[in-house]
């Protein structure tokens, strides 16, 4: 049986390995990426699919005890509404997907498996003030893979995502504590 190169990418994402706990340099900051997801995709039940852009951001804080706090944020392409899913922790699961973080060295790998929709969120990080980050975005199979959309709750159908290019932030302290 062949695998396309989506569905090895999904595979990968689940399998990744080489965990280790967070470097102290990561401790007491919030990393923060964002980037667009050029996406073909529909409401579940509506005729057409629609080529949009749609913002993403993805924000990490690693707390004084090494504690991870994550949050994922979209917006719908019209920019009207947002919404976030959090997840504490190091792995997580819920109705929506799986995901992990783990550490190699100064690097912070977030992977996610939202029912064959998968992102992996790579951030390098130089110790201080700067990071920069990779965001690479697959799906499974060659037809529609459902999800829910963060920003309005409805389920939506993707028959092709991927991701543009990434910016990335470092700030002291924890950005969700206000």
């Amino acid at each position: 049986m062949r695998l396309s190169s989506a569905a090895l990418f999904i595979v990968a994402i689940a399998c990744s390995s080489g965990a280790q706990a967070a470097p102290q340099s990561f401790y007491g900051k919030t990393l923060r990426v964002a980037w667009n997801e050029a996406r073909s995709q529909r409401v579940q039940g509506d005729a057409a699919f629609k080529s949009v852009s749609i913002p993403l951001s993805f924000t990490v804080y690693v707390s004084t005890k090494g504690q991870l706090f994550k949050r994922l944020t979209s917006t719908t392409a019209s920019g009207r509404v947002s919404g976030s899913k959090d997840r504490v922790g190091e792995n997580s699961a819920g109705a929506d997907g799986a995901g992990s973080v783990s550490f190699q060295g100064n690097t912070l790998i977030s992977t996610a498996n939202n029912h064959g929709l998968g992102r992996r969120i790579r951030i390098t990080f130089d110790g201080g003030s700067s990071c920069s980050a990779e965001v690479l975005t697959g799906k499974s199979g060659g037809g529609v893979t459902n999800v829910r959309s963060n920003a309005t709750g409805k389920m939506l159908e993707l028959e092709s995502v991927s991701a543009g290019a990434a910016s990335c932030s470092v700030q002291d302290g924890n950005a969700f504590a206000n």
